[in-house]
């Protein structure tokens, strides 16, 4: 679930604030008050949004293509160096494409010490994302309209889609009838005026109810233009240039380190697992090796040519092809008692070995007398078959058939 928190500094103030918290697009819990930095680290490890107020926000829009975003900002402040009363060196620039093909751009201006102040105080926190954005781009607004957003002490007037400013509520009386009037002068009729007005009268804040009274106004406020902002994300965010935040604050980017460090781990572990077993598996294949030279040996009464395995297969291939070759005790051991035991299904080998002429087969069955039935059915007048080292464990039989040269 995304966790959104929205700041909102107390009109022009902007080391008190409030803030709301969203689960989603809901608002959970009530409006917060206190200082900017106890709004960031009550939103720290979710998603920042901060309304940079209207006032300290000054909006235009310009033609301007470039290859490249950087190239924009280098060219804005020249742009607009003389419509800004201040120097421009000590403003920041930020932009964001209207229409790519016709080159327009909205341009949001502000104060250089304010960015860095609101840069400075968001990155000693860790968030999923930050976004500093003009409370007046946050307004709702309808085409045609325009938008009054009165709080207290500061209103904001949204008189298109990029364009609005900020005004000191006291002064509202004053303006707004200018600004109506002109805009009846130019188009010939009055215009659609939407309002928003969670003022509380000054007079009535005495008592705990008005009190109450105000903080919901404000928390209804706060969650309008919160709702509008997750409507809108893609609206212009000041945090731009120097002030961008390129990649994932430093908690999630630890996170992401843990993750990492431990798939490093895993794949150590793993790597030195695999040294031992193949180390294991080499000491294995050497015994092993040692094992078939030993029973080449044993069988056919001379060293093999090469691999004992290979040795092996060739020389039992040599004896199949053969008529009235060599027959050693081994091979008929073999043929007198392997089929025998596999078609019992309830009797298996667990081990077989075969030493001076002789085979040692030892078996797992259910009952003495399947034990007794393959000493019998294995033994003929070439072969004596001996049952011996019987036990039983749990119900399981074990015994040891020995097999035998029936000497003429």
């Amino acid at each position: 679930m995304n966790v959104y928190f929205f700041v909102q500094f107390k009109g022009t103030d902007l080391e008190q604030c409030h803030w709301l918290r969203f689960n989603e697009r809901t608002p959970a819990g009530q409006l917060s008050y206190g200082a900017f930095e106890d709004a960031l680290g009550a939103a720290e490890g979710h998603h920042l949004v901060v309304f940079a107020p209207s006032t300290d926000v000054n909006l235009a829009i310009i033609d301007l293509k470039a290859k490249s975003h950087r190239q924009m900002i280098a060219a804005v402040p020249y742009m607009l160096e003389e419509e800004l009363s201040e120097d421009v060196e000590n403003l920041h620039f930020a932009l964001s494409t209207i229409d790519k093909k016709e080159g327009k751009q909205l341009v949001g201006v502000v104060s250089g010490e304010l960015i860095v102040k609101l840069y400075t105080a968001i990155t000693a926190h860790s968030y999923l994302s930050a976004a500093v954005v003009p409370q007046t781009l946050s307004i709702p607004y309808a085409s045609d309209t325009w938008s009054l957003f009165i709080q207290d002490e500061a209103t904001t007037l949204r008189t298109g889609e990029y364009q609005g400013y900020g005004i000191d509520t006291i002064n509202l009386d004053e303006i707004l009838p200018v600004e109506t009037a002109a805009y009846r002068q130019q188009h010939d009729r009055d215009v659609d005026l939407v309002e928003y007005d969670f003022r509380v009268d000054p007079k009535q804040k005495n008592t705990l109810m008005d009190e109450k009274r105000a903080a919901a106004a404000e928390s209804e406020a706060l969650a309008l233009i919160g709702r509008y902002w997750l409507d809108h994300q893609n609206m212009l965010n000041l945090l731009q240039g120097v002030y961008q935040i390129k990649t994932q604050m430093p908690g999630t980017l630890k996170q992401w380190m843990i993750a990492a460090s431990l798939m490093v781990v895993s794949l150590l572990l793993f790597l030195t697992n695999m040294a031992i077993s193949n180390h294991q598996l080499s000491t294995q294949s050497q015994q092993l090796g040692e094992t078939m030279n030993s029973i080449y040996t044993e069988i056919f009464h001379d060293e093999p040519a090469n691999e004992p395995a290979v040795a092996m297969r060739k020389k039992l291939i040599g004896l199949q092809g053969s008529q009235g070759g060599p027959v050693t005790p081994f091979l008929h051991f073999v043929a007198a008692s392997g089929k025998i035991i596999l078609k019992d299904r309830e009797s298996r080998i667990v081990r077989m070995s075969y030493n001076n002429k002789q085979m040692n087969i030892d078996i797992e069955t259910t009952a003495f007398d399947k034990l007794e039935a393959l000493q019998q059915q294995i033994g003929s007048d070439t072969i004596i078959v001996d049952l011996k080292a019987v036990t039983n464990n749990k119900g399981k039989i074990n015994g040891r058939l020995v097999l035998a040269e029936v000497k003429h």
